[in-house]
């Protein structure tokens, strides 16, 4: 994220550390298989390093950077990480240093000319950029979905931020930097929840932070609601899943003409 949407997040940094999902391992084998080189990876936009321990797998150094403070306190600690407090669009990373860029569940905050411009700086020639994601929650269970669904769309409709849209549409339409390849279609991220954990997980959402903060309590009704949905009254687990989306394929970079001389 970016200065200026800190309060989003800070205030539910210790929660989204504890409940978010992570992502699917393959994707990031993937990645690096596809890599010229694996010296270094920058995950920008780190929040509390989910994304920066996946690809400390596959690259000899990771440099993880947010804007958020808050975020990077929450991140675990690994010897091929570096978390950093930095923008976007001012990595402090090196010119032509980096062989693989990941925006994790953050591009929408910042993605526009300024950050392509400091991803093309950053990018060794033949560099990838990736960024991934997930859609909304899926339960197999369809009265405890249409209540999620409910809460997701309805109860914090007014709490969510705008930028929120582009990740209901895989980051489609906002402006990548370079050119993309087909983005894998079949990867899905699963966990088997008790309602305890899915209300850990639904409470680490900025648009109930957001709600909190108006003196609003959306939580409380929904878990009556869920409560009373919910086999074993909570206890038993369920399969929650989320579609795995995002965009990638190779930064592009910008050939200056050189200045031709007027003549004498």
């Amino acid at each position: 994220m970016e200065p200026g949407q800190h309060h989003l997040f800070s205030q539910v940094a210790d929660r989204y550390a504890s409940h978010r999902p992570t992502y699917p391992q393959g994707f990031f084998s993937d990645l690096a298989a596809r890599c010229a080189d694996r010296a270094l990876a920058w995950d920008c936009g780190c929040g509390q390093g989910q994304a920066s321990l996946a690809l400390a797998d596959h690259f000899a150094q990771v440099i993880a950077t947010d804007a958020s403070a808050q975020q990077l306190q929450q991140a675990r600690p690994h010897r091929r990480v570096s978390y950093r407090t930095a923008s976007a669009t001012a990595s402090g990373l090196e010119d032509g240093s980096v062989d693989a860029i990941l925006v994790a569940q953050a591009v929408h905050w910042f993605a526009g000319e300024a950050f392509n411009a400091e991803v093309r700086r950053v990018a060794k020639p033949q560099a990838l950029m990736a960024w991934i994601g997930y859609l909304p929650l899926r339960i197999d269970d369809q009265h405890i979905q249409t209540l999620i669904d409910h809460f997701y769309g309805v109860t914090l409709k007014p709490w969510w931020p705008p930028q929120r849209v582009w990740v209901e549409r895989s980051f489609a339409g906002l402006p990548f930097p370079g050119e993309e390849w087909p983005f894998p279609s079949d990867l899905w991220i699963e966990r088997n929840w008790n309602l305890s954990q899915l209300l850990g997980y639904l409470g680490s959402w900025s648009a109930v932070a957001a709600a909190q903060r108006a003196g609003q309590d959306p939580m409380a009704p929904l878990q009556q609601e869920l409560v009373g949905a919910w086999p074993g009254s909570g206890a038993q687990a369920l399969r929650v899943r989320w579609r795995f989306m995002g965009r990638w394929g190779q930064v592009g970079h910008v050939t200056v003409a050189p200045r031709c001389l007027p003549s004498s």
